[in-house]
């Protein structure tokens, strides 16, 4: 009997282990894509986002979009970004 404890104490501890594996390299992955949004979101911060602006609401046939929906969206976009190219970068996590 005790070493059917201890076979079960080692599950628990690799599962353990694994565990916290996934959780550091989940949180290794979600610090890598806010670094790269960063680095994104810094390209569209320049005198000509009014460009992007208009477009916009050229599309959305919308001329409420204001400088809040669009930093939103901007964030949005680059996030996205972000999360599609860390998956080949974390194919693993």
């Amino acid at each position: 009997m005790h070493q059917l404890h201890r076979l079960v104490e080692n599950a628990y501890e690799a599962d353990f282990c694994k565990m916290l594996d996934r959780i550091e390299k989940q949180d290794a992955r979600d610090e890598w894509i806010d670094k790269r949004a960063s680095e994104l979101i810094k390209n569209f911060s320049n005198e000509n986002d009014w460009q992007l602006l208009e477009l916009i609401k050229l599309k959305l046939d919308n001329h409420a979009v204001d400088a809040e929906i669009y930093d939103q969206f901007v964030l949005d976009i680059c996030y996205s970004q972000a999360r599609e190219e860390s998956k080949a970068q974390f194919s693993n996590v």
